[in-house]
């Protein structure tokens, strides 16, 4: 059986006010000399009245020059007469949001209440000018977290839950004002004040984020991305979500607009967010933000920052920034982390405050703190590399041929930081020693460096195989003093002591020597 619902519906050209914000109905003053772009009015405008303006380059002309020798009045009333009658202007919780939308939309529904189940909103959406029907607009209710797109005709079908209180049924689509209906239940007495949070979050216009990454195209699907550009920076938040797949969520085809606190995803999941937990057995992809915990079997993607602890067994990738630690199988990329990144093959980020630990590479921008990786060390600066080789771009490189007091002829690549540096050489045997090759690894350290004089100190692995036995092993700590010659070129002579790895295992005393060039 069906009971009809009586409803009262109004629509609005102009986006709703958030309560408790009111910022387009304040009284601005500005006062200017000279002309000013509409970029430095605006800015003007935010630093005095303590929100930002959101809006896309592309469409907002931010960089014409306009003449405001003197303005006092409503905000709402300087924009309009800025840009025209072809924009709207929109408030969420910091923003003042300037939309480009020159078309209008009418909206025709039915709504009916089964009695044990949701109520469904039927309807389609046609442009007010032309009649035709609106494709791919976006119908969602923020307070139940239901939403759907409109079919080729406009036409759409919508099931929400909790009908005693009132829905707001909003449209959206790009280039449209947005358009409300309010839903009234047959009887209410009372509204409830719904506790539900919502947050905005610009949209740079650089198109770094999510799509912006192989991964985040590939599993994101052409719903979910219309829908983004549809309702642009609106998200809210939710206790929980729980899906079996990107497609197949608690929270449907809201759920890349929704943050949750506790986020299961059984295979995958693509979400807004995550502010508590989130499990994946396969796969998380957020759209915006994840803090505290994150753990996947595969992969973790996110679009904006991490903040917390992440957890992957093949790779974690963050867009933007880390704070916090990421720890994964194979690999960990972000722009810029705050904490650790730790990993069995290679780590990518931007500046790095802390520590970057990887079994073969680390790749890095500035680095504050220390890299540590079984080869290879890449960075613009940093003073603390641990590796085999690095380069580093304000650090040092040098080939030096050496001597040592067994007859080693050795030439060694070192490669490092102002402070630590690696080093890998290779050399002969010129006394009558059956074992007649030499490899060699290790650290050192730059104990004084001055413009043309030099300490270091290394600690060093050699071993020097025949190919057919056991290969001689000794371990060497070095003092070497260096005397710069000239910008590339310098001569070095220091002590050494040597533990000799075989079956005496003994100490030795030593000298190595030889000359380097630098660069």
């Amino acid at each position: 059986m069906n009971i009809r619902i009586p409803l009262i519906c109004f629509s609005f050209l102009l986006a709703l006010t958030v309560r408790g914000q009111g910022y387009l109905v304040r009284d601005i003053h500005l006062r200017f000399t000279a002309a000013q772009s509409i970029r430095e009015v605006l800015d003007a405008i935010s630093k005095s009245q303590g929100f930002y303006f959101s809006y896309n380059n592309q469409v907002v002309p931010a960089d014409s020059l306009i003449t405001v020798s003197r303005y006092e009045g409503r905000l709402l009333d300087f924009l309009t007469g800025t840009f025209g009658s072809a924009y709207e202007f929109k408030e969420s919780p910091g923003y003042v949001i300037i939309r480009y939308a020159p078309r209008r939309m009418a909206v025709a529904i039915n709504v009916e209440k089964r009695r044990y189940g949701p109520m469904v909103v039927e309807g389609q959406i046609t442009d007010a000018d032309h009649k035709k029907g609106v494709y791919q607009a976006s119908i969602y209710e923020r307070n139940v977290l239901a939403s759907t797109l409109s079919g080729p005709t406009g036409n759409f079908r919508l099931a929400i839950k909790r009908p005693e209180e009132t829905l707001w049924l909003t449209i959206s689509k790009e280039n449209y004002r947005d358009t409300t209906l309010a839903l009234l239940p047959p009887v209410q007495v009372s509204t409830k004040q719904n506790k539900r949070r919502y947050w905005f979050a610009p949209d740079d216009g650089r198109g770094a984020g999510l799509e912006g990454t192989a991964l985040g195209r590939f599993f994101t699907s052409s719903r979910q991305r219309i829908q983004r550009i549809n309702l642009g920076g609106f998200f809210a938040y939710s206790p929980y979500q729980i899906s079996l797949t990107p497609g197949l969520s608690s929270q449907g085809l809201f759920n890349s607009q929704v943050v949750n606190q506790v986020s299961v995803n059984v295979l995958g999941g693509h979400t807004a967010g995550v502010n508590g937990v989130e499990v994946g057995g396969v796969f998380n992809i957020n759209q915006q933000q994840a803090r505290y915990f994150q753990a996947a079997g595969l992969f973790n993607l996110v679009g904006n920052d991490m903040q917390g602890v992440q957890a992957a067994g093949i790779s974690n990738i963050v867009v933007r920034n880390v704070s916090g630690v990421q720890v994964a199988g194979i690999n960990n990329r972000a722009g810029n982390v705050n904490g650790a990144q730790l990993t069995g093959l290679f780590n990518v980020s931007g500046q790095i405050k802390g520590i970057q630990l990887a079994g073969v590479v680390n790749i890095a921008g500035a680095v504050k703190g220390v890299q540590l990786s079984g080869l290879v060390n890449v960075a613009d600066s940093s003073d603390y590399p641990i590796g085999l080789v690095n380069l580093i771009k304000n650090g040092g490189k040098s080939l030096a041929a050496g001597l040592d007091e067994s007859g080693a002829v050795q030439l060694t690549f070192r490669s490092g930081g102002r402070v630590l540096y690696g080093l890998l050489g290779v050399g002969y045997q010129l006394n009558d020693k059956p074992t007649r090759y030499v490899l060699e690894a290790g650290i050192g350290a730059h104990i004084l460096q001055t413009t043309h004089f030099g300490l270091d100190v290394e600690l060093a692995n050699r071993i020097s195989p025949d190919f057919k036995t056991a290969p001689e092993q000794q371990a060497s700590f070095r003092l070497l003093p260096h005397l710069c010659l000239n910008r590339h070129w310098g001569v070095f002579a220091g002590p050494t002591i040597n533990y000799i790895l075989e079956s005496n295992r003994t100490f030795r005393m030593g000298i190595m020597g030889g000359i380097a060039y630098r660069w």
